[in-house]
C-alpha cells in the first residue's frame, strides 16, 4: 500500500512539474507574460513606432550610466523570423504571445570591448491599451 501511494504521489508531482514548465507564466527576467488577448497584432509597418517607443523602454529596463548609450542592432518581428529567438519566446510565454512580439538586439557601447556585457536582448509586444511593453529582458 505504501509503495502504491508513493507511486501515485510521484506521478502527480511529475504531472504538475510538466505543466509548470510547459507553460511558464513568467520569463527568466521575473516579469509576467502578457495576456495574448490584450495584445494588438503587429506588422513590419510598426517598426518605426517600435523604435521610437524604445527611447522610453530601454532606460526603464537598463538603468545606470553604463547603459545610457545604446544602439539597436536588430529589431525583428518574431512571427516572420527564423531565429532561435522564436523558440525561446515560445518556451517562455507560448506561441500566441510570440506571434504578437518583436525581438530587439541591443548594443551598449560603454561596455565594449566585452561582447557579452555590451549586448542586450528584449522581447516586446504592443499592448492594446498600454502601447509597447517589454515582456522579457536578457542582460
Amino acid at each position: 500500500m505504501k509503495k502504491h501511494l508513493l507511486m501515485v504521489y510521484f506521478l502527480i508531482l511529475s504531472f504538475v512539474s510538466i505543466l509548470f514548465y510547459a507553460y511558464p507564466t513568467h520569463s527568466y527576467a521575473g516579469e509576467q507574460c502578457p495576456n495574448a488577448s490584450e495584445l494588438a497584432p503587429v506588422s513590419s509597418a510598426d517598426k518605426p513606432e517600435l523604435l521610437h517607443a524604445l527611447k522610453t523602454i530601454i532606460p526603464s529596463l537598463y538603468p545606470g550610466e553604463e547603459y545610457s548609450e545604446w544602439e539597436v542592432e536588430k529589431a525583428l518581428m518574431l512571427a516572420e523570423s527564423k531565429t532561435p529567438y522564436v523558440q525561446m519566446a515560445e518556451s517562455l510565454c507560448g506561441k500566441p504571445i510570440t506571434q504578437h512580439s518583436w525581438v530587439v538586439k541591443l548594443r551598449f557601447p560603454k561596455l565594449l570591448p566585452s561582447a557579452s556585457l555590451s549586448e542586450g536582448v528584449i522581447f516586446v509586444a504592443k499592448h492594446q491599451e498600454k502601447g509597447w511593453i517589454a515582456w522579457y529582458k536578457y542582460k
